[in-house]
């Protein structure tokens, strides 16, 4: 029994594979039972033993590639955390799932649904599959108060027009000329489309709580420089108080420098809160600072002063296809969680940490 049912789904696959192969040649309207039949290897009258018509054939075909592009996006992100990245990362793996199978984004989007019986519940299956793909997401940031849920209804409408729109005019009309400036625009349309949202409660948290945090007396402002970052993810600020702050080429590129002045504080965390609601402290001795700043300036030497202040040598990145620098975590104060009011200190913070490494970083150049 168990060899009947592996026999019978390898026939499917097989006829399902015909499909695809037909699609990427004369399209949906010349399909037979006959072509379908050829294509696959088989007679015409095996083919009937699993479908009653082209329709059923097509259907059946549907699906299936509706479980592949499913299958694909779950392999992609399964590992992530939940949260903002995973959303993005699901989209744009469903993006990716049609840049590799072209033929299947034809018979979803392009493709008139003329010998399929159940039109209605096809298309259905076509227009929502992102959003199922997306919905445990969009329930989580929900939940949480990154998005309200008139914002993220918003969004996903949008989104189920806009990404088959993108892909068009990339696979048939090459535009953008190349993956990595589509995955570019990609992300660029869901940073517009999808802002987080801080709520209305976060005000007085973070008052009370991000302002002393920064600029409590043990460290005064007057004597160290500060700089903040903001991100979405517990995870990656536990991996900054473990590992460092990294950043790609240029320190300011990743972080803000503030003062001890609220409204000053106040103008830049409304520019940077849409990144996230963790806010990471770096904090840097004014004395260790201005030390290697006037090294360099004394040397002539062509170098941001926070590459400088790295313990490890700089990776190349190939993807940014530029180095990636880390700041000591001695140098990280810990994070604060301006919405829940969380903070967590790092126990190694020492801004006046001063390191052999630091001039080594300066002669090597």
């Amino acid at each position: 029994m168990r060899n009947k049912h592996l026999n019978e789904k390898r026939m499917r696959d097989y006829f399902i594979e015909a499909v695809k192969e037909i699609l990427k040649g004369e399209g949906i309207d010349s399909m037979s039972m006959r072509n379908i039949a050829d294509e696959a290897g088989n007679s015409s009258s095996t083919l009937y033993n699993y479908h009653k018509d082209v329709s059923d054939v097509i259907n059946e075909s549907i699906n299936k590639f509706a479980e592949e592009c499913q299958e694909y996006v779950e392999e992609k992100t399964r590992n992530l955390p939940d949260g903002p990245d995973k959303l993005k990362a699901i989209i744009k793996s469903y993006v990716g799932c049609f840049l590799e199978n072209p033929s299947i984004f034809n018979i979803f989007f392009l493709e008139k649904f003329n010998k399929i019986e159940k039109k209605k519940e096809t298309a259905q299956l076509v227009v929502t599959l992102l959003e199922k793909l997306c919905q445990p997401q969009w329930r989580y940031l929900v939940d949480r108060d990154y998005i309200s849920e008139q914002n993220a209804e918003k969004a996903i409408s949008i989104l189920r027009y806009q990404i088959p729109g993108l892909l068009l005019f990339y696979l048939k009309w090459n535009n953008p000329d190349n993956p990595k400036e589509f995955y570019s625009l990609i992300d660029n349309q869901l940073d517009k489309l999808i802002r987080f949202e801080v709520p209305a409660r976060a005000t007085q948290t973070f008052e009370e709580g991000v302002l002393k945090f920064i600029f409590d007396g043990t460290y005064p402002g007057n004597r160290f420089y500060y700089f903040i970052h903001y991100t979405r993810e517990k995870q990656i600020v536990d991996s900054i108080l473990k590992t460092g702050f990294k950043y790609i080429e240029s320190f300011h590129n990743s972080a803000e420098q503030v003062i001890d002045d609220k409204l000053d504080f106040m103008y830049k965390h409304n520019i940077y809160k849409p990144y996230g609601n963790f806010i990471v402290v770096i904090g840097i001795s004014r004395i260790i600072f201005d030390k290697y700043a006037e090294l360099i300036r004394s040397r002539g030497v062509n170098i941001y002063i926070e590459n400088v202040l790295c313990d490890t040598p700089p990776e190349f990145d190939d993807e940014a296809e530029e180095y990636r620098y880390t700041i000591p975590i001695q140098f990280v104060k810990g994070y604060v969680n301006y919405v829940t009011g969380e903070t967590e200190r790092n126990p190694n913070f020492n801004p006046e940490y001063d390191s052999p490494s630091f001039e080594k970083n300066i002669n090597s150049y």
